[in-house]
């Protein structure tokens, strides 16, 4: 080697030395903050007067809704969910809280924020709850919500270093690699929403290029109660943080001009738009108010995972665990099983009781995102893995196309959709509704939540209309001649490979099936 070569070999090398010593440092300056001083806090009772204690009777008398029951509302389109968080908030008196895995800083994001805002600026006692793993650089606009006296913004999990977030993943990824998933927003104790939308465009059918087919359920009654103890449990967890400990440079006054034009920003991109129409269509706000919102009055049951989930899981403490429960409901089956999850990957004990139950002649439907249409190529991946073993016994298998072939107004304004809701059927009966995906990731890394509901009303109403989607939107994938076949259900055309796939999709699904990642997905 010469010279002038060994020095520069010599000079890079104390340079990534030099690096790694400085992100060390940086990384032991970011030490959790002392959270000795955190008070707790927790729900109020539910007032006693107020547009949500008027609207749940009414909706009670109408619904026919009786004791110990909880009127529920499901809502699949994203303009009717978008505008049900807003009248929530818009109708508070006492108390907001509210749970989230995504809040985009985008058009609903910032009109939803700004709301929260307003509620604040009449009394409302604001508690916003999110997961840190979206990126927000310095922290805006959660910095001016928090200044607010009456709002506090809290982090689960956080990140301490509000900078070098690749570094501290990479030095700290057993913790910071278990994430909060639920979702959940709940208003005067009396009136909640949970489900699976996260806070964003795509979640609310406002995004032009991508939509999210979504499921959320609104709740009137005893239910609201168990979600909202479920809220304090995270609040007061010892791994959330209030972002005022996490963040101490936070520049108000700058923050105040930024949060106006953003506001103006998002009112002037929906103001006067085919989607500002929808919303206004939904008439929502108006349907809680005097009763005429379509309830199904049910035993409700809220199903969360505990915040301190790494140490309850391994201990794996049965029916403490979302995902033994749903697997022990779905092992009850006797007719049918309707699985509808966005990410599908499922494991040897996961596959085992799915295909035990086709042999024993129960009908076993999934409902997954094509190659196509799905986000994450590595979760297909893992589903592909499983997939013919699923339709050798049987199963049904439906791959939602990233173009539906219906009208927009039925199914986004976009020019492109995935499938999001994770919502489970069991003999006609039972019908699950919340955040978890049928995913390694939902079972053991994330916390999750979710409602399941006893109304074989409800469960016949959702297997209709998914059943109609289905003709639209789908393919139907079966075995035939000891290969895996695609028929697009609209156009009965076929396919004998990943249909609307790019050839550089179809060549990433196949190295990560090589690839033993199951266990992150």
């Amino acid at each position: 080697m010469s010279l002038t070569a060994l020095r520069v070999t010599l000079w890079g090398f104390t340079r990534l030395l030099s690096l790694s010593l400085l992100y060390s440092a940086l990384w032991g300056c970011a030490s959790a903050p002392d959270r000795f001083h955190v008070q707790k806090q927790f729900s109020k009772p539910t007032p006693k007067v107020g547009p949500l204690v008027t609207a749940e009777k009414a909706l009670r008398l109408q619904g026919g809704g009786q004791a110990g029951e909880t009127g529920v509302h499901l809502l699949s389109e994203g303009t009717q969910a978008f505008a049900s968080r807003l009248a929530l908030i818009a109708n508070a008196v006492d108390t907001l809280d509210v749970q989230y895995y995504l809040f985009h800083r985008d058009d609903t994001g910032t009109i939803l924020a700004w709301a929260l805002w307003r509620a604040a600026e009449r009394g409302v006692r604001v508690r916003l709850l999110l997961d840190d793993m979206e990126k927000r650089p310095h922290d805006f606009p959660l910095t001016y919500l928090d200044a607010h006296p009456n709002i506090d913004v809290r982090m689960y999990n956080p990140f301490f270093w509000r900078g070098g977030r690749a570094w501290q993943m990479a030095t700290d990824f057993g913790r910071l690699n278990h994430r909060m998933h639920n979702k959940s927003l709940t208003a005067d104790n009396i009136a909640t929403i949970v489900g699976g939308r996260n806070v964003g465009d795509e979640y609310f059918a406002a995004n032009q290029d991508v939509n999210f087919g979504d499921m959320d359920a609104l709740l009137f009654g005893p239910a609201v109660g168990e979600v909202s103890r479920q809220f304090d449990e995270y609040w007061n967890s010892d791994l959330v943080y209030p972002l005022e400990l996490l963040n101490t440079k936070a520049n108000r006054s700058s923050d105040e001009l930024r949060a106006g034009d953003s506001v103006d920003v998002a009112f002037s991109h929906l103001e006067s738009s085919i989607y500002s129409d929808a919303l206004v269509a939904t008439k929502i706000d108006e349907k809680i108010k005097n009763g005429t919102l379509p309830m199904a009055w049910a035993s409700v049951q809220v199903w969360s995972d505990t915040p301190n989930l790494t140490a309850m899981k391994a201990k794996d403490t049965g029916d403490g665990l979302v995902i033994n429960r749903l697997l022990n409901m779905f092992d009850t089956a006797d007719s049918e099983l309707y699985l509808i999850s966005p990410y599908f990957v499922p494991r040897d004990k996961g596959a085992e009781l799915l295909t035990r139950k086709a042999e024993e002649g129960v009908s076993v439907t999934v409902i997954t995102n094509a190659l196509a249409a799905t986000d994450v190529v590595a979760v297909h991946s893992g589903y592909a893995k499983k997939r013919d073993d699923l339709l050798q016994a049987g199963v049904n298998v439906y791959e939602v196309k990233a173009r539906p072939n219906v009208d927009p107004k039925a199914w986004s304004i976009s020019s492109s959709s995935s499938l999001h809701a994770k919502t489970f059927v069991i003999d006609k009966r039972w019908v699950f509704v919340g955040s978890f995906n049928l995913d390694p990731r939902s079972a053991w890394l994330n916390s999750e939540m979710g409602v399941l509901i006893d109304s074989p009303e409800l469960a016949q109403r959702v297997l209709q209309g998914v059943d109609s989607l289905l003709q639209n939107i789908a393919y139907q994938v079966t075995w035939q001649d000891d290969d895996i076949v695609w028929r697009d259900t609209y156009s009965g055309e076929t396919y004998d490979s990943e249909p609307d796939a790019s050839w550089w999709r179809r060549a990433m699904a196949s190295v990560l099936k090589l690839m033993p990642v199951e266990s992150q997905l």
